[in-house]
């Protein structure tokens, strides 16, 4: 799509122009064009990605709550009971792996519809895996599709097909992609999956080829901690998906260790550097996917999945409420990007950051910024401070301290 540079009171900006080549803006972008007016005298922005037109269907824009590791039917029932903890914290969408759990069995049947019963209830849309398994023999394709068959008979809304890891595994393991899709169209359910972006060239054929409603990928994770190499990867997510009519699809699991990243720092600082990267996630427009366990503080175990279900509820009961928890930090950011419909926004990023290792962008009327360096950094601040990733020092004189690993919003309303 073409762009144009385009003049907003003194300043500069690179804004898409649409098909007819009048610069028509949509709503996303008009509220973009509102926050540069107030965002100061000369800033200097590039657009990456238009905001959506109009309303959007539920997996473009969704918070995927992601239970790790298998479950078993105790871990199906152990979520039963502990699902009003994923709709409090803002998801609205729920992955669980469950290779080994036929729907149609009839000592599963009652687990699996009152686990979907109770999600349903609470706004949760359930999606579910059962890749990875060697059951199916030959028939793998005819195995896999029954399976999937009987998932959808049941309501759920997804499914997903696990990680691929290699160019020309076409299908995710060879699994009849064709069948599939006919069968959650039917069903106005969605199919989605994800590949490493140690991969790029698998990244890009199975974006091309396969269709997916959602492919998630893993360049949070596995992108160097650094300005430049962050907004370019980030760019360049928006450039491959927008080219196919894909949302992104964020998560901060590195999808080949299948762990979360930890920098090379001590527990404490990559505690910190994460909660920063969680929050900068959770503003970028797409379908974000958040790791069970780490809106508590706490890793999931992969030989107890129902004790870990079980351990992560507790501790979003005993967490709620209670101001600087870890719950309720990741719960109002969850809460601010559904109000402020930041899953659906454009993204522009701010050339003119304070600091060359403050990566800077707009979704909407809301500044994001992070500081990836080793140092303290100023931050003139004449507007309300949204949320942060860990506590700030108190504004002086319309300047904020923005400490190492640190994410802040800021309204520009």
């Amino acid at each position: 799509m073409p762009s144009a540079l385009v003049s907003h009171n003194g300043r500069v900006t690179d804004t898409h122009m649409d098909d007819a080549g009048m610069g028509e803006l949509a709503p996303a972008e008009e509220q973009r064009e509102r926050a540069l007016d107030r965002l100061g005298e000369v800033t200097t922005t590039t657009l990456v990605h238009r905001g959506a037109r109009g309303s959007q269907p539920w997996w473009q824009q969704a918070v995927v709550y992601q239970v790790l590791g298998t479950a078993d039917l105790d871990a199906l029932a152990a979520m039963s009971a502990g699902v009003s903890h994923v709709a409090r914290l803002g998801a609205n969408a729920l992955l669980i792996r469950v290779p080994a759990v036929s729907p149609d069995d009839p000592a599963a049947r009652d687990v699996v519809e009152d686990f979907l019963r109770r999600a349903h209830q609470r706004g949760i849309r359930v999606i579910v895996s059962f890749m990875g398994t060697d059951e199916g023999g030959a028939d793998r394709d005819g195995w896999h599709l029954a399976r999937a068959s009987a998932w959808v008979a049941h309501g759920v809304d997804g499914i997903d097909l696990g990680v691929s890891l290699g160019a020309g595994e076409h299908g995710h393991a060879g699994i009849d992609l064709g069948a599939l899709h006919a069968l959650v169209a039917d069903a106005d359910a969605v199919l989605t999956g994800a590949v490493t972006a140690r991969e790029p060239e698998a990244l890009a054929e199975h974006l091309h080829e396969d269709w997916l409603h959602v492919t998630r990928d893993d360049r949070l994770a596995v992108t160097p901690w650094e300005a430049a190499p962050l907004r370019a990867t980030i760019s360049d997510s928006y450039l491959q998906r927008d080219a196919v009519g894909a949302p992104a699809g964020w998560t901060l699991t590195d999808l080949t260790h299948a762990s979360a990243p930890s920098w090379g720092l001590d527990p404490e600082a990559a505690g910190r550097r994460r909660r920063a990267a969680t929050l900068l996630m959770a503003a970028l427009p797409g379908t974000t996917y958040v790791p069970q366990g780490e809106a508590v503080g706490l890793a999931p175990r992969p030989d107890d999945p129902a004790g870990t279900i079980a351990e992560v509820a507790r501790l979003a009961d005993e967490q709620r409420g209670v101001p600087g928890s870890a719950f309720e930090r990741y719960r109002q950011a969850l809460r601010l990007r559904r109000e402020l419909s930041l899953g659906t926004g454009p993204l522009a990023w701010v050339d003119d950051a304070p600091g060359p290792e403050t990566l800077a962008f707009l979704n909407r009327e809301v500044l994001v910024l992070t500081n990836l360096s080793e140092r303290d950094v100023l931050v003139p601040v004449e507007r309300e401070i949204l949320h942060a990733s860990d506590e700030l020092l108190g504004a002086r004189d319309g300047v904020v301290n923005l400490p190492p690993d640190t994410t802040v919003w800021i309204s520009l309303a």
